[in-house]
């Protein structure tokens, strides 16, 4: 191995890269939007993948040994829908202008994919014949869209491709820009990166600046890497590094977009859980709108893991440093990795608000049905306890016997010992009832003891891990002395007791 600081080999016949560098003459800029539109199985035009089927993203990009691992993960990956050539004689935009820049688009390419998550993304790819500096106004006009293809806006003729009724470029978007540098003097200046990705001719002072130069992508002398959060700047790698940047600029862009509606939503979903009304309303209405916001939140949380979080990492997936070094530094460039933990965390306040109030409302709700259960057993017994009386004092007069005389009033005092035996089993009754509610109150006091800790958490712990839990007793046993190895002083003579005596 080379001692450190020396510079690498030059490159041979012997150390080739098994993918050459680009070797293109010009720059190639891509910009990717996001947009409302969703792909839906069937119901697009003919991509390259056959009807409503689309494309794996091999077959239509370079992308070396790593076209088997993408195709391997195809389901979590970006696809091609449709892939357009356009003329680029007839591409105008609005500030740029090619005779005023003595410049010309060679090529321009439309794309039409689609995200794991259903997503369809558009990205126009434009080869311009062109130094760096001079694409700065034609970058502008590529990140806002105003530009138009043989008298159509580029909205306008996405929408017509796709079969939607209304344009749908949404906020978030991205640019590449692509150029060859076969030498360490074509690499461009930190002014000129800086200048391309905040696409303003001005200078600007380094130390104050949000670009990222991920390590892996400026490991060579003759390559460039450096991200912003709405543009990136590679010079001088490999095919399948820059199309691979390509495809994580999609995901990217892609999760941007999911992030924000999901924001949007939790934020709906905050002011309606905040402004209900739960003076007037009926605990059924309260719960029937807490449990349609626990819904909703649960689908965000899935859709927030599924279509944010889970495309961020792409290590999983592909086995190589300078692809998955830009992915990761694009998400945290773009801000979508802490604003997806932020939005994350606000889901989860909410979900609890929401199950702390519905805590509430069935709380509520049992209180209610316990009171509504005292009433009816109250008006049961009372029903009970009269037919039942009348029940005995009916039978009574209803035997044929001699005690009973026909001729004598039910209300006669010689019937005084049939009423005081109904009136001490009624006695009785209530006096069962007094002395078994006691008991119960007497056994709800015990159970309210509070317990000391480890009755419960030392407990558990030590049934579940196999430990012991001593009874209490405290430990007297003395223990023995500690050992010294060093041998003891000896012991120094005391004096004689007379003497002692006399001192003291």
């Amino acid at each position: 191995m080379a001692p450190a600081g020396t510079p690498s080999e030059p490159e041979t016949a012997s150390n080739a890269p098994f993918a050459p560098y680009v070797s293109r003459v010009g720059t190639r800029l891509t910009t990717v939007y996001a947009t409302s539109w969703t792909y839906a199985p069937g119901d697009t035009a003919d991509g390259d993948g056959g009807p409503g089927h689309p494309a794996g993203p091999s077959g239509l990009l370079k992308l070396g040994r790593l076209a088997a691992f993408y195709e391997q993960h195809a389901d979590q990956l970006p696809r091609v829908l449709l892939r357009e050539r356009l003329d680029p004689t007839t591409v105008i935009c609005d500030r740029w202008s090619a005779s005023a820049e003595a410049t010309s688009i060679t090529t321009a390419t439309l794309w039409y994919l689609t995200a794991p998550s259903g997503q369809i993304l558009l990205a126009l790819t434009l080869d311009v014949d062109a130094p760096l500096i001079a694409c700065i106004p034609l970058l502008e006009d590529l990140y806002y869209a105003d530009l138009a293809c043989d008298g159509v806006g580029l909205e306008q003729l996405a929408a017509s491709k796709v079969g939607a009724t209304t344009p749908g470029l949404l906020q978030e978007r991205h640019q590449l820009v692509f150029r060859a540098s076969p030498t360490p003097a074509d690499v461009p200046s930190a002014d000129t990166v800086q200048r391309v990705i905040y696409r303003a001719d001005l200078p600007a002072r380094p130390e104050h600046s949000s670009i990222c130069l991920p390590d892996e992508l400026n490991r060579r002398p003759t390559t460039t890497g450096a991200l912003g959060p709405y543009a990136s700047l590679l010079t001088g790698h490999q095919d399948y590094v820059e199309n691979a940047a390509f495809l994580s600029v999609v995901q990217a862009v892609a999760s941007a977009a999911r992030l924000r509606e999901i924001q949007v939503l939790a934020d709906s979903y905050t002011r309606h859980f905040r402004n209900r009304s739960d003076g007037g309303a009926r605990p059924h209405e309260r719960r029937t709108l807490l449990e349609h916001i626990t819904d909703a939140l649960g689908h965000l949380e899935l859709e927030l893991g599924y279509s944010v979080e889970t495309p961020a990492d792409l290590a999983t997936l592909i086995p190589s440093l300078r692809p998955t070094a830009y992915h990761t530094a694009l998400y945290e460039a773009m801000g979508v990795t802490e604003r997806a933990a932020k939005i994350s965390r606000g889901l989860s306040r909410l979900a609890n608000s929401a199950a702390a109030e519905l805590t509430s409302i069935q709380s509520a709700e049992q209180r209610s049905a316990d009171r509504r259960r005292v009433r009816t057993v109250a008006a049961v017994t009372f029903v009970t306890t009269v037919t039942a009386t009348l029940g005995l004092l009916f039978a009574f007069f209803g035997v044929n016997s001699s005690e009973v005389d026909a001729h004598r009033s039910m209300f006669d005092h010689t019937y005084t010992p049939v009423y005081a035996l109904i009136a001490s089993v009624l006695v009785l009754a209530f006096a069962l009832y007094a002395t078994l509610q006691a008991v119960d109150r007497a056994a709800l006091r015990r159970d309210r003891t509070p317990l000391p800790t480890w009755h419960g958490t030392h407990r558990l712990l030590a049934h579940e891990l196999g430990g012991s839990i001593l009874n209490g007793t405290p430990v007297t046993t003395s223990l023995p002395p500690l050992t010294d190895p060093r041998p003891a002083p000896s012991p120094t003579p005391s004096p004689p007791p007379a003497r002692q005596s006399a001192e003291r």
